[in-house]
């Protein structure tokens, strides 16, 4: 039973120096997204915004109606997926933030519990039902195709995912404490990643990246090696001041701010993403 991570490994050190400075786009949020393509998606309570990858603003979407947006998977550019938790719906748009299709209510699929939703590159989109803490695949139809034995087997009956994406036809699901689980597109489990991070993380075909106590990391799903990426103090000396800029638009009272300001680090390809809740700094690898 995967319940504890055990990791005897020791971390590497890589410095991420090949990254060259290209400008700072203020734009608050509270998530945070990145496509291959260099697109950048912010999101605060209701509203999601893109940035093209000359990091100018080319598209909103707000629904009031759904209240705030939980999570959003970008994995497709051109059909994202937006979860909206309190109301137990999810919404596609397209590369312009345009709705596809009207959104979609969760309870009449048969997911009447949706803690966690994901795209599929099949088309159709993965749901963790709390319910019976299992794993279901919908369809492009929106027909549930297949569902996961309860995962209470794997890891008891108190658990709290808190992300999920599918990458390469294997679907991975954070449960801090435990680990990354992987699972085939079946919904079959395959293994446990030892890696300890909160909350989101990214997956390429060879690494697991994510972010723990403001440090970032890679996983290697070959070898298992575990690498500290460190940030140089060039970069983080450069990020907009998040303890600062709150002190000083009142937004937080002097006793009440939190330590550090980066809350999140994306690689993507030629690309490096660091962002605040004030805005985000790029850089890339080009000269």
């Amino acid at each position: 039973m995967p319940t504890t991570i055990f990791i005897a490994i020791l971390f590497n050190v890589v410095i991420l120096s090949d990254y060259h400075f290209v400008q700072t786009v203020e734009a608050p949020g509270d998530m945070h997204y990145s496509d291959p393509m260099g697109n950048v998606y912010i999101v605060k309570n209701n509203t999601l915004k893109k940035f093209n990858s000359s990091h100018v603003e080319s598209g909103v979407y707000t629904n009031t109606f759904l209240g705030n947006i939980q999570s959003v998977d970008v994995s497709d550019p051109l059909r994202i997926l937006i979860f909206y938790k309190d109301h137990n719906q999810v919404v596609w748009v397209d590369n312009f933030l345009s709705e596809i299709l009207s959104p979609v209510w969760l309870d009449v699929l048969g997911a009447d519990q949706a803690k966690l939703v994901c795209s599929s590159n099949q088309g159709g989109l993965w749901v963790f039902n709390g319910l019976n803490n299992q794993l279901q695949y919908y369809n492009v139809n929106l027909e549930l195709v297949n569902e996961s034995p309860s995962l209470n087997l794997l890891t008891g009956p108190d658990i709290s995912p808190t992300f999920m994406l599918e990458k390469s036809r294997s679907l991975y699901l954070n449960i801090p404490g435990t680990g990354i689980l992987v699972f085939d597109r079946f919904g079959n489990y395959s293994k446990t990643l030892p890696v300890e991070t909160p909350s989101v993380f990214q997956v390429t075909d060879s690494y697991v990246y994510y972010m723990s106590e403001e440090k970032l990391y890679s996983y290697n799903l070959r070898s298992s090696e575990i690498s500290i990426l460190e940030l140089p103090d060039s970069m983080l000396e450069g990020q907009p001041d998040l303890r600062q800029s709150e002190l000083e638009s009142g937004k937080v009272e002097p006793g009440k701010v939190e330590s550090g300001g980066l809350l999140k680090a994306e690689l993507q390809p030629g690309f490096l993403f660091l962002y605040t809740s004030v805005g985000y700094s790029v850089y890339t690898t080009n000269p």
